[in-house]
């Protein structure tokens, strides 16, 4: 996608594809539009007088735009916060969802709000954060946190399908219902209410009949009010709670996410000093808790997340929309989230030197047609590409290059430290080698050789291969495979390369001297011990793209360790699931009963996992670690709900059950 372009009509901000324009101005306003956004969106939500209640607060608009509505709203909100006792406010969120299909760029939006100084502080916050012009989710923490805009960037119908958004307010700001029907249709507001809960409120500038009647339809109480400025009337709407306590098959029973977690004190443990460990502590720490990490080496990074250096970039397919969907998002937070820790911290650990990727040339268009990326994101390697940087050789016509701006190279130590120093005295350490956990008064018992070595109300197990490890009746299928890289020694050839590159293998750019190339796949070695004929295998495959660029002798120190990789390759992100309740819950739906109701998925309260991450740990784990976070907390997820199902846990024992 690109984003839309920003026209001016009159003195206003004007959408020509909408022929409507996104806010109207007053010359009597120090900033235009915002006594209707009070009038219509504010008041009308019960706002502030809501915000007193001391819990976070979620409100959803159809029609981001401009982000005057959002700008405005995050203002009152930092004031709320400053008014109200710091003992009620103290881990007070605003999650704002904004919902749009064609998202002006950070430019614009700034050379809308430049007019207005009493909002340029808020509006710095967010154009620093905002997220690239690609379809999907996006997640961005503003204010240290005290603002989480989930930024959707896609069609309304498609960005509340299958949710449970748990929205307590409804900004319904779409462009005209004569413009744009699809916004305020009865499918729609269908799965408004699908996202609502008893209490959720609503408001909109309109007030055609047809929109009124729709929300009826829907389940919502509709009023009419004195609108603002030429328009008359206005309507505010509130939800009335219909409960649903059972399931249809095709509502997928199974992967309902559970509710927050009840906890008697903000405190984890976490199995696992890696990355993934790393990762799900510094989420939760942002959030107000307090964080122990049990690693049987008694340090953070000392397995496999201790490669000496890792590629991170998203991976694509032609014919999966699902995986693509969830590495793009992965890499764009990952991207967020490694910029702005390098931006707070002088060792470097992220170079975000671009990627080189082998693919075939008919794919790589492919894939950029059917997702709409743009060149920004990704594209085919050209003249230019081959220019500026040392360009690897391909194999044959068919072969080509896909050239990622964006992505790059990190090293593993160095991020990992800045994590332990950003999560500060919430953190500590213990060295113990778990070997079960138990369930005790609803407490998580972490037990080495019969010892208790830390209890409390969540766990997260992210220790890689050793997640089968705990005593746990439900097991995942987690293999280790084993991976080897080694450095090898700059010359003044190979300086010249500006791009890591993957095919075969992966080989860094000259990072302090040293390329880094790696990895090697091997199910059979289970030896930390350096192949020589890993060695060898990686040389070649380096002289295939470089040939002669190095010699055998360049090849310096190695690593070998072993990846925590799932039979399906993908993560195991999310609450762990209570065997016995499946077994007997879903024990028919093999035969796929269409008619039969189900009950709710019922999960192992407390439990939760982020492990086999594979090769591309250094790309999943930050937005695995938001995913676990808001299952936690409670709050809306950084991901749409077909990717939370598709990391989920439970699929494993799910499609035992249908191939029964």
């Amino acid at each position: 996608m690109q984003y839309t372009e920003l026209h001016w009509r009159d003195g206003q901000p004007y959408s020509e594809r909408y022929d409507d324009i996104y806010y109207a101005s007053n010359d009597s306003e120090l900033i235009s539009g915002e006594k209707e956004f009070d009038h219509v969106f504010f008041k009308h939500n019960g706002l502030p007088e809501r915000w007193r209640q001391g819990s976070d607060f979620v409100i959803a608009e159809l029609g981001f735009g401009s982000g005057l509505n959002c700008l405005l709203t995050i203002r009152a909100w930092l004031q709320h916060l400053a008014e109200s006792k710091v003992e009620t406010n103290e881990d007070q969120r605003l999650h704002y969802i904004a919902i749009e299909k064609h998202p002006l760029s950070a430019e614009s939006i700034v050379k809308l709000i430049s007019r207005y100084p009493a909002l340029k502080t808020i509006c710095d916050e967010l154009v620093d954060n905002y997220p690239p012009a690609i379809a999907g989710t996006h997640s961005r923490q503003l204010f240290a946190g005290r603002v989480i805009i989930h930024y959707r960037f896609m069609d309304a119908a498609r960005a509340l399908s299958d949710e449970r958004l748990n929205v307590d307010a409804w900004y319904l700001d779409g462009f005209s219902p004569a413009k744009n029907a699809a916004m305020w249709s009865e499918e729609l507001f269908i799965k408004l209410a699908q996202n609502s809960h008893q209490g959720t409120t609503c408001s909109s500038y309109t007030s055609a009949g047809f929109v009124r009647r729709n929300l009826q339809q829907a389940g919502f109480i509709v009023n009419k009010t004195a609108g603002y400025g030429k328009k008359r009337e206005m309507l505010v709407a509130s939800f009335e709670q219909r409960n649903i306590p059972l399931y249809r098959y095709a509502d997928k029973p199974w992967y309902v996410t559970p509710p927050a977690a009840v906890c008697s004190e903000k405190k984890a443990t976490i199995i696992g000093a890696g990355i993934a460990g790393l990762s799900a502590a510094h989420a939760l720490i942002r959030r107000g808790w307090r964080v122990d990490i049990i690693d049987r080496q008694g340090d953070i990074a000392r397995e496999t997340s201790a490669n000496p250096a890792a590629i991170t970039y998203p991976r694509l397919s032609l014919n999966n929309d699902l995986d693509t969907e969830f590495y793009i998002a992965a890499f764009c937070y990952n991207l967020y989230e490694l910029n702005r820790l390098q931006q707070k911290h002088e060792r470097q650990f992220w170079f975000d030197c671009g990627l080189l990727q082998s693919m075939d040339d008919g794919r790589i268009s492919a894939i950029i047609d059917k997702f709409d990326l743009n060149d920004a994101f990704i594209a085919v390697a050209d003249d230019n590409d081959k220019d500026e940087t040392l360009y690897p050789a391909t194999r044959n016509a068919q072969q080509a290059y896909a050239v990622y701006k964006t992505a790059g190279v990190v090293l593993p130590a160095v991020l990992c430290d800045v994590l332990k120093i950003e999560c500060g005295d919430r953190f500590n350490i213990i060295h113990a080698d778990i070997d079960a956990i138990s369930n005790e008064n609803n407490r998580w018992q972490c037990l080495s050789a019969d010892a208790l070595i830390k209890d409390s109300d969540i766990l997260i197990i992210a220790n890689g291969t050793g997640v089968n490890d705990l005593g746990l009746a439900l097991g995942f299928p987690v293999e280790a495979v084993r991976g080897q890289a080694v450095a090898l020694t700059a010359n003044a050839d190979s300086k010249n390369m500006t791009k890591a590159v993957n095919s075969a293998h992966y080989l860094t750019p000259a990072i302090n001297g040293r390329h880094y190339l790696g990895a090697t796949y091997s199910r059979e070695n289970k030896s930390t011990a350096i192949s020589a004929g890993d060695n060898r295998e990686l040389f070649e495959s380096v002289d295939a793209l470089f040939p002669g660029m190095f010699k055998r002798e360049d090849c310096g120190d190695a690593w070998a360790g072993f990846r925590a990789m799932s039979k399906d390759r993908l993560p195991i992100v999310g609450a762990v699931p209570d065997g016995d309740f499946f077994h007997q819950e879903y024990a028919d739906i093999c035969h796929g009963k269409g008619y039969k109701k189900y009950r709710p998925a019922q999960h192992m309260a407390g439990l939760y996992i982020s492990a086999a991450h594979g090769s591309r740990g250094f790309t999943s784990s930050f937005i695995s670690a938001e995913i676990i976070a808001a299952h936690i907390a409670g709050e809306p997820a950084p991901v749409s709900k077909g990717v939370l199902d598709y990391i989920n846990p439970s699929r494993f024992i799910v499609n035992d059950l249908k191939r029964r």
